[in-house]
């Protein structure tokens, strides 16, 4: 299969997790190429980058399409409040022994035996030794102690590592190697504090909800549903949520699932007002609201 008919084989295909088609690799407005630019500008001089934000932004993708723009293999580590040390520095996971019995003259006896300790190396290790791209998603949600070991990483390059097999006590960073984290504002449930220490040694782009017109592409893109009942569905959401939560926002994720909904059922059925407010009703009912389909329907014909 050549590769035109490769890739066309690979866009009919369809996904029930991006909706009716699969999505585009990555979109951008001008508020998303600039943000994107600037990352890239700062990554190829060497700052680690911080995407910080509420939940829903878009921080691992932004992050990842800097990370393949910069064209080095990129290694995707999540965090979590289990990771230890270890989990950054690599880790002994065994033992390996190794004998050898010799009885090639008769009545002499000759044995060897050898014990080897097996290290698994962390993929912020193998990351830094072979110039990779790491992308470390949702740092904050491990432990400070276990993130300390970033700041000699981030400051000098060098990873101190316990392999005691190793030919040195520390591991240098490629100079290919750059490092992109994501985190969440600290109020949220599971996520720990960080050191200034850590802060001070990257740089943190503080984003914020984008535009309708850029979400409502953004929801299009990643479900396959048409551009005007992406834009009616975003502005939707927003207008109900004005109504259901006036003090906090709901995430750009309620959009995506409504439109990843209706592009699967518009396979089949045509998308009614009815139908849509029906899946509005259901998603945003799950997430607190006390809507009804008709108050929804009234909504959504005010937002037409």
């Amino acid at each position: 299969m050549g590769p035109s008919t490769e890739v066309a084989a690979q866009g009919a295909q369809r996904s029930a997790w991006s909706g009716g088609q699969r999505p585009s690799p990555f979109f951008e407005t001008e508020e998303i190429s600039s943000l994107v630019k600037r990352g890239l500008f700062y990554a190829r001089a060497g700052v680690p980058l911080n995407f910080q934000g509420a939940a829903g932004l878009g921080k691992t993708s932004i992050a990842l399409e800097i990370a393949r723009r910069l064209g080095r293999k990129v290694s995707l580590m999540a965090g979590n409040d289990w990771l230890g040390s270890d989990d950054l520095i690599g880790k002994e996971v065994g033992q390996s022994a190794h004998s050898v019995v010799d009885k090639y003259v008769q009545r002499v006896r000759r044995s060897e035996a050898s014990l080897r300790y097996d290290w698994e190396a962390s993929l912020l290790g193998e990351a830094m030794r072979e110039g990779h791209t790491l992308v470390y998603d949702e740092f904050t949600r491990s432990s400070a102690k276990a993130n300390g070991i970033l700041l000699s990483v981030l400051e000098e390059g060098i990873l101190i590592t316990t392999d005691r097999l190793a030919d040195a006590p520390c591991i240098e960073a490629h100079p290919d190697f750059r490092i992109i984290l994501t985190s969440n504002p600290h109020d949220y449930a599971g996520v720990n504090s960080s050191p200034d220490a850590l802060l001070d040694r990257m740089l943190t782009f503080r984003l914020k909800r984008y535009n309708a017109a850029t979400e409502a592409g953004i929801v299009s893109s990643r479900t396959g549903l048409d551009a005007e009942m992406s834009t009616k569905i975003v502005r939707l959401v927003r207008g109900l949520q004005k109504q259901v939560w006036p003090d906090a926002e709901c995430s750009m994720r309620a959009g995506l699932m409504i439109a990843r909904i209706a592009a699967v059922r518009q396979r089949s059925v045509p998308l009614s007002d009815a139908l849509i407010a029906q899946i509005v009703a259901d998603v945003l009912n799950g997430r607190g609201a006390a809507l009804t389909t008709r108050e929804i329907a009234q909504a959504l014909a005010d937002a037409a």
